[in-house]
């Protein structure tokens, strides 16, 4: 969750973390749940309809009792996973309970995909789930139309690319994948900002293929990451200059402040310098903290 409150904060100048839990659990514009790749994501609310049919274009496994005794466990309801869990083996069967309480995915995504299971505001440090219909409304959508209009969006963000490169990002067989038009790429005449993204930045993620975003030099660094070495590039939160991955960078947040360390894998120009640092004065405006940076390698 903090990975995703920080890639909103790197795209909509002067948000802070509070403001994006208001739009979560107050004002419900932003709504959390599973979609593309099986995976938790946070979507518009006017958009996840689309989203959803989208994932419904390229199969779901049929559990449609589990399904009506999800949502009629969470009729007008906000459960705990426990709780849910309980209440769903009581409707579908003692088999449902384990994986529901250890959050098998294709039971949540099935449920998610129909508007009938997302996140709601969460007590303490433990998830709750509602129904997305009564949570922040909902919509039938064509799910070959809303696959296409994936498509078009993906190649609008990410492209130039092709239908293996949207399945790959989309979680699907190629051949599944709708045809893509075609565009016309012009190169940027200024270069673009410097960024710090964090781990499993939708960039990141969407980015096909990875190799020209990431030189060399980082992809033998990721080799002796903690992280890196397993995830790769995805899982690492990176140092953006001008599109390409220029470093890596963590963050701890102890008390009023909060430490950002990061390792560029080439000096930084001035100008490059004082970015990073308004990059890190963003970052604890965002989180409410002082900002620490530090330069330099991360386990030195």
């Amino acid at each position: 969750m903090g990975s995703a409150e920080l890639a909103i904060a790197a795209r909509v100048e002067g948000i802070t973390q509070d403001d994006v839990r208001a739009e979560l659990w107050e004002h419900r514009s932003l709504i959390k749940t599973w979609t593309i790749r099986g995976t938790l994501h946070l979507h518009p609310a006017g958009d996840l309809p689309m989203w959803a049919a989208a994932t419904r274009a390229v199969g779901q496994p049929d559990e449609t009792e589990v399904v009506e005794a999800i949502a009629d466990a969470l009729d007008g309801r906000c459960l705990l996973r426990e709780e849910l869990a309980e209440e769903v083996a009581k409707r579908a069967g003692e088999w449902t309970r384990e994986r529901i309480g250890s959050g098998w995915a294709y039971l949540f995504g099935t449920a998610a995909a129909l508007g009938k299971l997302c996140h709601g505001p969460p007590r303490g440090n433990k998830v709750t789930f509602v129904r997305t219909d009564q949570w922040a409304g909902w919509r039938d959508v064509n799910p070959d139309e809303a696959l296409a209009e994936a498509g078009r969006r993906f190649l609008a963000t990410y492209g130039p690319a092709g239908r293996r490169e949207f399945a790959q990002w989309f979680g699907m067989k190629p051949a599944e994948a709708p045809q893509l038009p075609e565009v016309s790429v012009k190169p940027a005449d200024v270069p673009g900002p410097l960024r710090l993204l964090p781990e499993y930045d939708c960039y990141v993620m969407g980015f096909r293929e990875r190799q020209h975003l990431v030189p060399e030099k980082v992809r033998e660094r990721l080799k002796t990451h903690p992280k890196g070495r397993y995830e790769g590039i995805a899982g690492v939160p990176t140092l953006l200059v001008d599109g390409a991955v220029a470093g890596l960078w963590r963050r701890a947040k102890k008390g009023k402040r909060v430490e950002i360390a990061v390792e560029p894998i080439r000096r930084l120009s001035p100008g490059e310098r004082r970015e990073l640092e308004a990059e890190a004065a963003r970052i604890g405006a965002f989180l409410g903290a002082e900002p620490i940076l530090r330069v330099g390698r991360l386990d030195a």
